[in-house]
């Protein structure tokens, strides 16, 4: 595809997005969550203990069945995208140790003994979310997608932007890896909303089996695994990693 095919082709997938991000991957999700506070290695670092982070927030809706968290996109508290995936809640409340079923079943030795810092807390309360109850007003705004950045190579899309997860989008014609940028309103009472992406178009569809995109500091080269395993904390520290996030559906809750 040329630039302008591109453009089209990930502009005619986003005309259904609505604010909501389906994820199908649990692992991914999970990842997603632990790192989405903090930049880049800075919150890998996090992960590793050394900095000041210690608990993080998993709310679950028992009635729809769906563990969720909520992103401020825009200027206002409307402007709000979020992210969920639909799961039987896992009985325990409170994750604070490494061997929580939730990391046992989701990250790999090595990522459970090097990612999670002594003193951690994942907190999974039950919610149900009352801003979810008007589905009409909702469904009512309309969202105008703009595809601000069409990136012609991924690592220079990860470099620049220091990403720390980056969504992916599987076609039968090509993969769409993107991010969503500041979502504006005309102002506070419009019926429309315009949001931002930044895209990258993978025709040969060669990420959409990994978790992990690993780069070196200074350097431009990937490195595509499914998992962390086996690296010093040195080569952690002198590494970037962007978890690759598989998108469902941009249904509604």
């Amino acid at each position: 595809m040329n630039f302008e095919e591109k453009y089209e082709f990930a502009k005619d997938k986003f005309k259904s997005f609505s604010n909501y991000i389906e994820i199908s991957d649990f692992r991914q999700f999970l990842l997603l969550i632990l790192n989405i506070e903090g930049d880049g290695a800075e919150a890998i670092m996090r992960q590793l203990g050394m900095g000041s982070k210690n608990k993080t927030l998993l709310p679950y809706d028992p009635f729809k069945k769906t563990y969720y968290t909520k992103v401020i996109s825009g200027l206002s508290m409307k402007n709000q995208l979020k992210i969920y995936i639909k799961s039987k809640k896992i009985n325990e409340s409170l994750q604070n140790n490494s061997d929580s079923k939730i990391f046992t079943d989701n990250l790999s030795d090595f990522e459970r003994k090097n990612l999670l810092p002594n003193k951690f807390a994942l907190i999974i309360p039950s919610i149900v979310d009352s801003l979810d109850k008007d589905h009409e007003e909702i469904n009512n705004k309309e969202i105008t997608p703009i595809i601000e950045s069409l990136y012609v190579d991924l690592a220079e899309f990860i470099a620049s932007q220091n990403l720390k997860f980056i969504f992916l989008l599987e076609d039968d014609i090509a993969d769409i890896l993107f991010t969503v940028n500041m979502s504006i309103a005309p102002d506070n009472n419009s019926p429309k909303q315009i949001q931002f992406f930044d895209v990258y178009i993978d025709e040969d569809k060669e990420i959409r089996n990994h978790t992990f995109i690993r780069m070196k500091k200074e350097e431009i080269d990937m490195e595509f695994m499914n998992e962390i395993k086996d690296y010093s904390h040195s080569d952690i520290f002198k590494s970037h990693f962007t978890i690759i996030v598989k998108i469902k559906s941009f249904n509604l809750l």
